[in-house]
């Protein structure tokens, strides 16, 4: 074990120095003996020092064969041994206080580093505590969460065992119902194959029927431009007969008399007609009831019999304007052939009078001549 530089040591070292004629120093000391520290030579050399006199008197009083300039070399030396001494332990004390102080001065800083890290440390071990606390609570609520977990896992794994048995019960259901819905798809194509059948059969019928009704319009209409065609021509006749009236006023009243007739048949057939036309649109209407539920073309069917029969009723409006108009016609000949008696019974009483009473029998009849056209335009119009 290492020990440290002893006072005995430093004597040696000093004796060795002083023989070699060299002033004993710390530096030297510690130069010749490889080790120690200025604080730990330079008290032993001190002493050293200190006994250094006692050492060379001791030495004087038992020996007086020793030159007395050796003598006084050596207290020469050791004056200035000792004044070098004094130096030296002046500057190692200067040194050493330096050092202290800045021993000194670093212990202050480390003793204030040691306060900050101190203080550093009581925070961090609070946060520490802080974070172990929090973590303790976490650790018990994730303890608690766990056990609630489990606890669920428990309860889900039952509900589960139950889900299960419920499916396959299900599942079971479901394979009864879909061979079910299997059956039901069979019975029900069977249902809609005889659907379409009887639908199909029914629609043959109602377009044998949709048919009849069209040729049963088809004559009607047929019968309407007949009746057209007969009312035009009488009305083309009756026109002949107006243009004619000057030279055929013995025969005026024969002609009123057949155009009544003429007319009462028109209006009989007309009225034939009518009730056909209103017959065959009763017939459309009931068809159409009958046809609601169709396809596409039972619905076209019924249209084209509405159309047929608002046309049917349009040409018996207009028939029947017509016949109006023959009316006005008539009457207005009526007139015409009382005016010609009555000029005719004036003529033979006054025979002067017989002319100016033909020009105003000829501006009388003239403003009928337009009634004809007007009723031809209307019969236009209307056809």
């Amino acid at each position: 074990m290492a020990t440290g530089v002893q006072a005995s040591d430093v004597w040696a070292a000093a004796d060795a120095l002083l023989q070699a004629g060299e002033q004993p120093t710390i530096e030297r000391v510690r130069m010749h003996l490889g080790r120690g520290s200025p604080n730990t030579v330079g008290p032993h050399l001190k002493g050293w020092f200190r006994g250094l006199s006692e050492r060379l008197v001791g030495g004087q009083g038992r020996s007086t064969d020793i030159p007395e300039g050796v003598t006084r070399a050596v207290t020469q030396i050791w004056e200035q041994a000792l004044a070098s001494a004094r130096e030296e332990w002046a500057l190692a004390s200067a040194r050493e206080r330096d050092e202290l102080a800045r021993v000194r001065e670093q212990i202050a800083a480390d003793r204030a580093a040691l306060a900050q890290e101190q203080v550093r440390l009581r925070i961090r071990e609070s946060d520490l505590e802080a974070a172990a606390h929090a973590a303790r609570a976490q650790a018990t609520a994730a303890e608690e969460r766990l056990r609630n977990a489990e606890r669920q896992a428990r309860d889900d794994a039952a509900a589960l065992k139950t889900l299960n048995q419920r499916l396959a019960a299900v599942q079971e259901q479901v394979v009864a119902g879909q061979q079910a819905l299997r059956e039901a798809q069979a019975a029900g194509r069977e249902a809609v194959a005889a659907s379409e059948a009887r639908h199909s059969a029914h629609e043959k019928r109602w377009l044998g029927e949709i048919d009849a009704q069209r040729q049963a319009l088809k004559k009607a209409q047929e019968e309407l431009d007949r009746l057209r065609k007969s009312t035009e021509a009488a009305a083309a006749q009756f026109q002949a007969q107006v243009s004619q009236f000057q030279s055929q006023s013995t025969q005026l009243q024969a002609q009123v008399t057949a155009l009544q007739g003429e007319l009462t048949q028109s209006r009989d057939e007309i009225d034939a007609q009518a009730r056909r036309a209103a017959m065959a649109e009763a017939n459309a209407e009931t068809l159409s009831a009958r046809m609601a539920s169709a396809a596409e073309a039972a619905d076209a069917a019924r249209a084209q019999a509405a159309q047929s029969s608002a046309q049917l009723i349009a040409q018996n409006e207009m028939l029947r304007e017509q016949l109006a108009a023959k009316d006005r016609q008539i009457e207005l000949l009526m007139q015409v052939a009382a005016r010609v008696r009555a000029s005719d019974d004036q003529g033979q009483d006054n025979s002067k009078a017989n002319a100016p009473t033909a020009q105003a029998t000829d501006s009388a009849s003239t403003p009928a001549s337009p009634t004809p056209a007007k009723v031809s335009g209307k019969k236009g119009k209307g056809g």
